[in-house]
């Protein structure tokens, strides 16, 4: 794989902070304000999507704002929801059924960083959904500085820029400005990571630790956190108890998370069982691949198994390419996703593994016109998404 030597305490290729922040501006400003006039639009003709005081999801309702309005849907209200009334754990429920029915609902499956800022900036905005928004996009807008400042670390500027615009036009972009835990979860990792790579070990343990107190593949940002440690100390042992102890650090926060439920509900694996509710249980990773040559592939089967093939592909032409500590990182991610019996979301959950971003990066120079012909792509998936999103057709 393509790592530097060990003790390389000096970027592979330098970049500004002018250049990060740059980049970052424009890539933010090219995909956020058309997705905000596309907003405007569906509010415009299709007001009944929007209309306040329409019932939603699990006792939510409509925003009356419309920006923030198009940007709350589907998994936002269970980060709403919990800031309105907290953790409540039914055991296992048919979460699908009981939403549809006004139902007790089980809603310990999203961690709780994420909705304990929203609960925090809605202080200062008046309400969890504007400062949910806001909390996102800031999140994704660093997001943009980081991947570059990352990147920047393995490749030219204008690779980096090429992975930071791959990852700005992502068909799923929506879910980085949405109230959604997307951004918060990927600027956590590549923080995480940009520190590791710059020396600072402790922070790229407290970076993690708040990474797996967001989402449960936060956890496996201890894998390549751990892997820098190990080679930029050369594998020493004594070396790795000194100084490599805050790697230790990146668990603590799923495994706090754990212990509140546990505490909370009396089970200790209570965010299995409600994640049980969602058909969610741990299967082998090829068991997807069975059943879709098995019974045959649906219109939600095809777009599986196409962003799979793609993730399969990006990790082969990766293993050559790409640093190893992310490698491994994007392959347990990668493992996790399809260990899951239930693949909704797939798409945008595979969005978030930054590695990606990279590989894509490394197409592009390799194969240009089979790459800007998939960026192509990407813009013009990313309304249709969006739009399908919003107006209640798919959860994505």
């Amino acid at each position: 794989m393509a790592d530097a030597t060990p003790n390389d305490e000096q970027p592979i290729a330098q970049s500004s902070d002018h250049k990060a922040w740059q980049v970052a501006t424009i890539a933010f400003a090219a995909t956020r304000i058309p997705l905000a006039i596309f907003a405007w639009l569906i509010a415009r003709y299709r007001p009944h999507e929007l209309r306040p005081g329409h019932f939603l999801l699990h006792g939510g309702e409509a925003h009356a704002n419309w920006l923030v309005n198009a940007f709350q849907r589907w998994d936002a209200y269970w980060f709403l929801n919990i800031v309105r009334e907290g953790y409540r754990f039914f055991g296992v429920v048919e979460q699908v059924h009981n939403v549809r029915a006004g139902l007790p609902e089980t809603n310990v499956t999203p961690f709780p960083l994420y909705p304990l800022l929203m609960e925090v900036g809605s202080w200062a905005t008046g309400d969890p959904s504007s400062a949910g928004l806001v909390i996102s996009n800031v999140c994704f807008f660093f997001s943009l500085v980081y991947l570059f400042k990352l990147a920047a670390l393995e490749m030219d500027e204008r690779r980096a820029t090429i992975a930071v615009w791959f990852f700005a036009v992502v068909p799923w972009t929506y879910a980085f400005s949405a109230i959604y835990s997307e951004s918060l979860f990927f600027l956590l990792l590549v923080g995480a990571m940009y520190a590791v790579r710059k020396g600072y070990i402790f922070w790229a343990g407290v970076l993690g630790m708040l990474a797996s107190l967001t989402r449960l593949p936060g956890v496996f940002i201890a894998i390549p956190i751990g892997w820098e440690i190990a080679t930029r100390y050369k594998w020493r042992i004594p070396d790795l108890i000194k100084k490599g102890w805050p790697v230790l650090l990146v668990p603590a926060g799923t495994l706090g998370y754990f212990a509140y439920l546990w505490h909370l509900t009396g089970h200790p694996n209570a965010y299995f069982i409600g994640q049980q509710g969602w058909h969610k249980e741990f299967v082998m990773p090829w068991y997807h691949l069975g059943v879709w040559f098995r019974e045959g592939m649906d219109p939600e089967a095809w777009m599986d198994a196409t962003v799979t093939m793609i993730g399969i592909a990006l990790l082969a032409f990766g293993y050559k390419k790409m640093r190893t500590s992310y490698w491994l990182y994007a392959l347990a991610s990668f493992l996790m996703l399809m260990c899951s019996s239930y693949l909704l979301g797939l798409p945008r959950y595979l969005s978030a593994i930054f590695p990606v971003y990279f590989v894509l990066a490394e197409l592009f120079e390799r194969y240009p016109a089979w790459a800007r012909g998939l960026s192509y792509g990407f813009a013009v998936g990313a309304p249709v998404v969006f739009f399908v999103w919003t107006t209640w057709s798919y959860a994505f």
